[in-house]
């Protein structure tokens, strides 16, 4: 099958109740969500999964241990928190910023910043990027062409989060397959040199309805709720649409999202205890069992553009 699968962790200081941030900072999600529970799931089935570090993470890096044990195949991307990374950092009760609403030198300052902390703690630029609240902008795409980034991931298609507080910010109707986007309006295709991985996201059938279809929540490619058969439903069917969009020529991508908060109790509104976060982490081993069984490989983010190449 000619399928792939990106899992894309969006990984970040241990949140709680209402995402409200843990103060001091607190980072179990990574020591215990990502280093002992995350990625030796993803060692069993051979999967490579995709870290997306917001910037407290890659700061707390620096200090030594934070990553520990690691071990295994993954990548690194980054992923902007804005209130966390200059100009004028600062620690925020709840991560309210979304990208798009910074002025564009205030987008292009706090961008800089994280490439470049997270090119002093790791030794290498980051090629995959992620905004904070999926807040993709009118200023982002070329911005982060210009810092060497090769893949986006913050398109969230049946999605309007404009009603959220977030400029223009509306991803209904975008492509649910990679694309090169316009830069100026990331949801659509245009002529950007740089590759948008959508997340994978599947309309209900009442989406489709005026005026009701404004409040249904699509059905997310999303181990943090539902079922692993709801689960496995969304692959199919984005696997049957893209082949009939494009073809069996094609290479079909689909792209799972959540938080390493999740995986662990009380740091995230969806995991209060033990037994929920566990089922979170069956329900993501169920996405994986199903992509081993059908043949689906699980690779980072970047390596889309490897599987991608002969089509550009």
């Amino acid at each position: 099958m000619n399928v792939y699968l990106c899992v894309t962790i969006d990984s970040e200081c241990d949140k709680g109740a209402e995402w409200k941030t843990q103060k001091p900072l607190a980072f179990a999600g990574v020591r215990e969500g990502i280093v002992k529970r995350l990625q030796p799931l993803f060692n069993r089935y051979q999967a490579k999964p995709t870290y997306l570090l917001s910037p407290e993470v890659i700061a707390e890096a620096e200090k030594g241990d934070l990553f520990a044990g690691l071990s295994g195949s993954y990548e690194f991307g980054a992923h902007l928190h804005g209130e966390f990374i200059g100009p004028n950092p600062f620690v925020p009760d709840v991560t309210l910023d979304f990208q798009c609403n910074y002025s564009a030198d205030i987008e292009r300052e706090k961008l800089r910043n994280l490439t470049s902390l997270f090119r002093d703690v790791f030794g290498n630029r980051p090629t995959s990027f992620r905004a904070g609240r999926f807040g993709i902008g009118a200023h982002s795409i070329d911005l982060l062409s210009e810092l060497g980034y090769m893949v986006e991931s913050s398109v969230t298609p049946w999605v309007d989060w404009s009603e959220k507080g977030a400029r223009d910010l509306n991803h209904v109707g975008a492509p649910t397959q990679p694309y090169h986007p316009d830069p100026r309006w990331p949801a659509r295709p245009g002529k950007s040199s740089l590759l948008e991985v959508p997340i994978t996201i599947r309309p209900r059938v009442a989406q489709r309805l005026p005026f009701i279809g404004k409040i249904i929540e699509p059905r997310w490619l999303r181990p943090t709720w539902g079922t692993v058969d709801g689960l496995r439903d969304v692959m199919r069917d984005e696997i049957w649409d893209a082949r009939t969009r494009y073809g069996a020529h094609r290479p079909v991508i689909l792209n799972c999202m959540f938080h390493n908060v999740e995986v662990i109790p009380n740091a995230s509104p969806y995991a209060a205890t033990e037994d929920e976060a566990s089922k979170i982490l069956a329900r993501l081993e169920g996405v994986l069992a199903f992509a081993e069984r059908e043949g689906i490989k699980c690779i980072g983010l970047s390596d889309v553009l490897s599987v991608l190449s002969p089509l550009h």
